[in-house]
């Protein structure tokens, strides 16, 4: 059952509401197109790991490592590894690596289509130290956002794709500060959903590029927005005045 006073089924019952008036008052097409907006919207703000570290990293402070505190922490340092491993391009001596290999098909038209047919990853155990200490990071469920590919190559249909993380990188962190055996260790917050590593400069040029990203969503949505208006609203002119009328948009 969906507790009515939770944010989930607030927009649980706030959907079905406006689900019950479309269904009962559009056409049948109108509700196609409104279910699709449905599906659409629930995919954006469907909460990943991803989506959750980005929201995160803008308000949350960056610790120093010495002086963490336990739970959800983000961290700023260079990655130290003392075994590293072999990556699957290029034998590359890394930390990390997460290996791809997709096969292109097209269609009679020429559209090219992509298809997965082996994926590996590996991440060897290692720390993030800055200029006051170091803490050991869990691998279990760590995911990665944009880590650099090197050694990608494509050959005939296959396509061979390989991000790399390698000791030394600048990297941004967030996870939960926990102790175990007296070992201070990061790992994944269960709660907020969220144990993911960066590249620092790739969060700067996010935090740079975000704001145009929400004004070209807020003027894609007024342009729908406008769109809908113009097809279904009428439009006439009687002595030089335009006049418009909005009723079918209820119809």
């Amino acid at each position: 059952m969906i507790d009515k006073n939770s944010k989930l089924g607030k927009l649980f019952y706030y959907l079905a509401s406006i689900i019950f008036i479309v269904v009962f008052f559009a056409t049948p097409f109108e509700v196609i197109i409104f279910i699709v907006v449905i599906i659409i919207i629930l995919a954006v703000l469907k909460g990943t790991t991803k989506k959750n570290f980005l929201k995160l990293q803008a308000v949350l402070p960056t610790s120093k490592i010495r002086s963490l505190a336990m739970g959800m922490v983000e961290i700023q340092g260079k990655t130290s590894c003392s075994q590293l491993i072999s990556a699957k391009i290029g034998n590359l001596q890394c930390i990390a690596y997460h290996y791809t290999v997709r096969r292109e098909t097209r269609d009679s038209e020429g559209k090219s289509s992509f298809r997965l047919i082996e994926e590996e990853q590996k991440i060897a155990p290692f720390s993030i130290e800055d200029d006051t200490g170091s803490v050991e990071i869990s691998i279990q469920d760590l995911d990665f956002v944009w880590l650099p590919e090197k050694g990608s190559y494509q050959s005939g249909n296959l396509h061979y794709q390989q991000t790399i993380l390698m000791p030394a990188d600048e990297v941004l962190l967030i996870g939960r500060a926990t102790s175990t055996n007296n070992k201070l260790v990061i790992e994944k917050d269960q709660l907020n959903n969220v144990f993911n590593l960066t590249h620092a400069s790739s969060v700067d040029k996010w935090n740079s590029y975000k704001p145009l990203l929400n004004s070209l969503y807020v003027f894609g949505a007024l342009s729908c927005l406008g769109i809908i208006v113009i097809i279904k609203g009428d439009v006439s002119i009687d002595s030089g005045v335009v006049f418009y009328s909005f009723n079918n948009l209820f119809r």
